[in-house]
C-alpha cells in the first residue's frame, strides 16, 4: 500500500476527486513537521504508533532540513511522502484554521456523531496551541469517525503518545505491544526558564546525590594527571556553552577528592536553535546518538512529556485530570499539567562515561 503501488495511486486519485471510497482497504497517515528536531522526534514517535493501532500507512513529509537524518524503518519500502503528492503545497502551509481540519469540521457540524458525507482527507492539528475541538481526536467516538477517512494529515510538535493509552479502543492492542509501559519510548525511539546558576546547582546536586561524579577540593589546584587514577568522561549537550565551561574549569582547576580525573566535552554549542538548517539538525542528531552510548544519562528537563494533554473525558463528559485515570500515567516534572508514561529513563550504574542534557 506504500508509494508507487497501485493501491496508493488509486487512493491518490480518489483523494484528488474528493471521493471517499469506504470499501478501500487503503488508509494513510501523513506527518507534517513543526518546531525543532527534538519536538519532531517525539512527535514522530507518537505518529509511528498511531498507524499501527489503526491499520494505516505512515508517510513522513521530509522537509529539506530533515534530509538524510533518519534511516528508513521499513525494509523494501519507504515512509517518505512522495514529492509529487498532489496537496504538497497545501500541507506545507497547513494551519489550525484550515477549513478541512477535523476541529473545524466539528465546529461546523456542532457535534461529532455524524459519519455522513465524510471527506476523502482531513487535517489533524495537534500542536501546543490546539483547542478543545482539535483535542476530540483523543476521544473514542471521534476515532470511530476518523477510521472512515482514507487520508489523515497531521501537523504536530507534541509527544501525544500518552493520550493514546487513555483510549479504550486501543487498550487491548497497547497492552500486547507494551506490557512494560516504562519502555514505550525506548522501543519507539529506537525505531524511528531557569538561570544558569540555578541549573548548574541542580546538575551538581544531582551528580553528587547519585554519586555519578566525584567532588572537587576547591582549596587545592590540580597538578598534571599522573595517569594512574581512574578517568571519567562527561558529555554535555546544550546550545549554551556556559554549562560546559563551568564544569570543565571546575575539574581542570581543582583535584577530585577521590583522585579520579574528569574530562568534560561538548560537541557543539551554537547558542540558538536553527531547526530549519539541515547541518544544524545533523549535529543535533549526532549528539542524540552520542548520548545513547553513555553509561549513565541525566537531564535538566525530563522528556518525553505530553505538555498539552486533553482534559476532557469523553466517557464522563467532564473535565478530568487525565494523569490520574490509569496507573502508568503521571504528571511531568517540568510542567505539572503535562502527562507522561511512567519514567523516561532510570539512572544506571556509572562505568566510564556520563551524558548530560541541558535545555
Amino acid at each position: 500500500f506504500g508509494p508507487d503501488t497501485e493501491s496508493y495511486k488509486n487512493s491518490i486519485k480518489d483523494m484528488v476527486s474528493g471521493q471517499n471510497d469506504s470499501s478501500s482497504e487503503c488508509r494513510y497517515f501523513v506527518w507534517i513537521a513543526r518546531a525543532g528536531l527534538g519536538n519532531r522526534i517525539l512527535s514522530i514517535a507518537s505518529a509511528f504508533l498511531y498507524p499501527i493501532l489503526t491499520n494505516r500507512v505512515l508517510l513522513i513529509n521530509e522537509e529539506p532540513e530533515m534530509a538524510n537524518l533518519f534511516c528508513e524503518p521499513f525494509p523494501n519500502a519507504t515512509w517518505l511522502l512522495p514529492k509529487d503528492f498532489p496537496f504538497m503545497y497545501r500541507i506545507s502551509r497547513f494551519k489550525q484554521n484550515c477549513e478541512k481540519s477535523y476541529g473545524n469540521m466539528i465546529k461546523k457540524n456542532k457535534n461529532s456523531a455524524s459519519t455522513e458525507l465524510l471527506p476523502a482527507h482531513l487535517y489533524l492539528y495537534l500542536c501546543n496551541d490546539y483547542d478543545n475541538h482539535d483535542k476530540l481526536f483523543f476521544c473514542d467516538p471521534d476515532q470511530t469517525i476518523l477510521r472512515n477517512i482514507p487520508w489523515l494529515i497531521m501537523k504536530s510538535n507534541l509527544y501525544f503518545l500518552p493520550s493514546l493509552f487513555l483510549m479504550s479502543s486501543f487498550e487491548e492492542e497497547l497492552d500486547k505491544l507494551f506490557p512494560d509501559k516504562e519502555m514505550v519510548f525506548h522501543h519507539l525511539g529506537r525505531l524511528p526558564f531557569l538561570s544558569l546558576k540555578s541549573i548548574m546547582d541542580q546538575i551538581l546536586s544531582c551528580t553528587d546525590k547519585e554519586k555519578l561524579l566525584p567532588q572537587v577540593d576547591t582549596g587545592k589546584l590540580t597538578a598534571a594527571p599522573s595517569g594512574k587514577g581512574k578517568w571519567k568522561a562527561v558529555l554535555i549537550t546544550s546550545l549554551i556553552p556556559s554549562y560546559y565551561e563551568k564544569m570543565k574549569n571546575m575539574y581542570l582547576k581543582h583535584p577530585t577528592l577521590n583522585g579520579e580525573v574528569v574530562a568534560v566535552y561538548q560537541a557543539s554549542h551554537e547558542v540558538t536553535e536553527h531547526s530549519m538548517n539541515n547541518v544544524h539538525n545533523q549535529m543535533a542528531l549526532a549528539e542524540i546518538n552520542l548520548l545513547r552510548m553513555m553509561d549513565a544519562c541525566f537531564s535538566h528537563k525530563r522528556r518525553p512529556c505530553f505538555h498539552c494533554p486533553q482534559v476532557y473525558d469523553s466517557k464522563a463528559k467532564r473535565e478530568v485530570d487525565t494523569a490520574t485515570l490509569v496507573p502508568y500515567l503521571r504528571h511531568c516534572e517540568d510542567l505539572y499539567w503535562g502527562t507522561k508514561l511512567s519514567i523516561f529513563f532510570i539512572l544506571g550504574q556509572l562505568l566510564y562515561v556520563i551524558g548530560m542534557v541541558v535545555f
